[in-house]
């Protein structure tokens, strides 16, 4: 385990040292993907056999013994570069202060001091009749730079003066020659020491050429670390060692069988008596596998529930379809998804999630089409003229227009929003009758879906239907009412009793209420919102488009303003039909039944988020 963690402290140094030297800069758009490496059994076999025999401790050692020199020599160049500074102003200067140093009779002060200031340092020395003589070296807005020389005997007395006039004193001894000299050898060996920053950074770029390789050797020994410390949770005796885990139940079969292959192994298996800290693996086939990643974002479902995945697709792509709703964008969101999917082609996480926006894209095209929606009204009679075939055409497949009929699409929205709630209760009563709790299924469950309808009935309905209907109604009201009322009292106690029956109507003591129902089908607005607003902005564009007359510069203008007005309309609309329908999801529908928060279910091997083994064709054809 120590050797272990030497070795990722090592990894994860030299992988920053890497990122220092040679920052991954990425576009907007790719900064959205997984930066995932693909690689092959055969690569995972050179890692652990490189691992055996410290191939990569050595190199990464010299990789950062390179990073120790350079940070070496770059610490140089800033002391160089800071002196070289210092002693410019100086260079005119023919005077090598190492021979001053040894003048018998005559001493030089060198320093910075303002004009003024030095005026009156001289007349006080003056006064005193000290003898002095000042040479100006060089000038700056405010300050001067000089030399002062006087008598070696009265220095102390002329420095005292000086520095009570502001004088800062710079030490020139140090020069060996004159100060142009100075200069020139530190520019000489500002010269050398460049070079050998050049030289260690080709030194380092020829280890960044394997940066791949450590990555996989970073991620191979998180795995190492992760069995190592599975190997001390075994229980063993002096001739008996006991391993104990998890396994999904479609691998029982292949595990026994391997375990009859060796001698002396006893396998034995069971259902799960961990309750919901049972990890939990979600297992659907590849055409709703994508729709997981709306559970990913949500966490997994308990161990006693059941995995919602294909009970959400249905809702999460109609609310996208209604948000987004025009056949031209859906037809942009699945060309742009088919060609990250084909560039990220490796990448099981991108390929999931653009099948998502490929659903919705295809989804939101239908919806589009019955709206009467392409590209807001981009084919219509007002831009293709009237009797036009396509025109028609597209006319002929609209149901309903939510631009001339606003209300009627919002009351078909709170429609949708209605269903979709009780289509939530119904599942949980599915999920009540996998954990035995019939209780919740009749006093909560099956009162709701006799208690919402029925009233919505009498308050929109009423005798509409006939008396017929209207009874069926007012029964199933009247019994709904009834199981809610007994399963509020029956979390009471004495008197507390009818007061929990009634606040169960509005759903604090129960997992629902009546409060809730109309909040939630009427944050079902929304819908009609984004699609009224997409189509809206979509129809103002064309409108924009087509303001200028002039043949050819109206050709070009127009159709500026319309690609860059719709792929405007088009990343707006659909980032907000995805987060408005995984919010619908989360919170108007998840909060009737799911149960999220479960760990996720990992076999004991190899595992990452960022190396990906693959098949060594797929690798080759990248």
């Amino acid at each position: 385990m120590s050797h272990v963690a030497e070795e990722l402290e090592l990894a994860s140094a030299t992988l920053s040292f890497f990122a220092e030297v040679d920052p991954v800069t990425k576009g907007l758009v790719q900064s959205f993907f997984p930066d995932e490496v693909y690689v092959s059994v055969a690569d995972m076999r050179t890692t652990a056999s490189m691992a055996s025999s410290n191939g990569y401790a050595d190199m990464m050692r010299s990789v950062l013994a390179l990073k120790v020199q350079l940070a070496e020599q770059r610490h140089r160049v800033d002391q160089l570069e800071q002196e070289r500074a210092t002693m410019l102003p100086w260079s005119s200067l023919p005077v090598d202060f190492g021979e001053v140093s040894r003048w018998q009779r005559i001493t030089l002060i060198a320093g910075t001091i303002s004009s003024l200031d030095m005026a009156r340092a001289l007349r006080r020395l003056l006064d005193h009749s000290t003898s002095v003589a000042v040479d100006t070296a060089s000038e700056t807005k405010n300050k001067s730079n000089v030399v002062v020389a006087c008598l070696r005997t009265q220095t102390d007395d002329v420095r005292a003066v000086l520095v009570s006039e502001g004088f800062v004193e710079q030490d020139l001894s140090h020069t060996n020659g004159t100060v142009a000299t100075l200069i020139g050898r530190m520019t000489e060996e500002l010269r050398a020491v460049h070079q050998k920053i050049a030289a260690l950074q080709l030194e380092v770029a020829s280890f960044i050429a394997r940066k791949q390789e450590i990555v996989v050797y970073r991620e191979y020994l998180k795995n190492e670390r992760t069995r190592l410390e599975a190997s001390h949770d075994i229980t063993r005796t002096e001739r008996c060692s006991v391993a104990t885990g998890y396994i999904r139940e479609v691998e029982v079969d292949s595990l026994q069988k391997l375990c009859a292959g060796f001698g002396g192994i006893v396998c034995m298996t069971g259902d799960s008596t961990g309750g919901d800290s049972t990890p939990v693996s979600i297992t659907n086939n590849r055409w709703i596998k994508p729709m997981e990643i709306l559970i990913n974002m949500f966490g997994f479902p308990v161990y006693s529930t059941f995995d919602p995945t294909v009970f959400l697709a249905i809702p999460f792509l109609l609310f996208f379809a209604l948000c987004l709703g025009d056949v031209l964008y859906g037809a942009i969101q699945i060309g742009i998804c088919l060609y990250f999917m084909r560039k990220y082609r490796q990448s099981t996480g991108v390929h999931n999630f653009m099948m998502v926006f490929l659903y919705g894209g295809a989804a939101a095209m239908v919806a589009g089409a019955l709206t009467g929606s392409w590209g807001g009204d981009l084919i219509s009679e007002t831009y293709l003229g009237k009797g036009n075939a396509l025109a028609r055409f597209v006319a002929s497949l609209r149901i309903i227009d939510p631009l001339q009929s606003a209300f009627q699409f919002l009351v078909v929205v709170w429609i949708i929003g209605a269903l979709n709630q009780f289509y939530g209760v119904g599942l949980a009563i599915y999920k009540a009758a996998r954990r035995h709790d019939y209780a919740s299924i009749i006093y909560d469950c099956v009162g709701w879906l006799l208690f919402l309808p029925a009233i919505s009935a009498l308050l929109f309905i009423g005798t509409k239907w006939g008396a017929a209907f209207r009874s069926g109604y007012l029964i199933a009201l009247a019994t709904g009412l009834v199981l809610l009322l007994l399963g509020g009292a029956r979390q009471g106690k004495g008197v507390g009793k009818v007061l929990t029956a009634l606040v169960n109507l509005y759903g604090i003591q129960s997992s629902y209420g009546a409060g809730s129902f109309l909040g939630d089908v009427l944050s079902y607005s929304r819908l009609l919102a984004l699609g009224l607003t997409t189509s809206m902005l979509g129809s103002a564009f064309n409108m924009i488009g087509s303001l200028v007359k002039v043949p050819v510069l109206g050709l070009i203008v127009g159709g500026a303003v319309l690609l860059f007005g719709h792929l405007l309309n088009y990343f707006m609309g659909a980032m907000g039909a995805f987060i408005h329908s995984a919010r619908l999801i989360l919170l108007e529908f998840f909060g009737r039944f799911y149960e999220g928060g479960a760990p996720r279910f990992h076999r004991f091997g190899f595992s990452s988020e960022v190396v990906k083994i693959v098949d060594t064709s797929s690798v080759r054809g990248k």
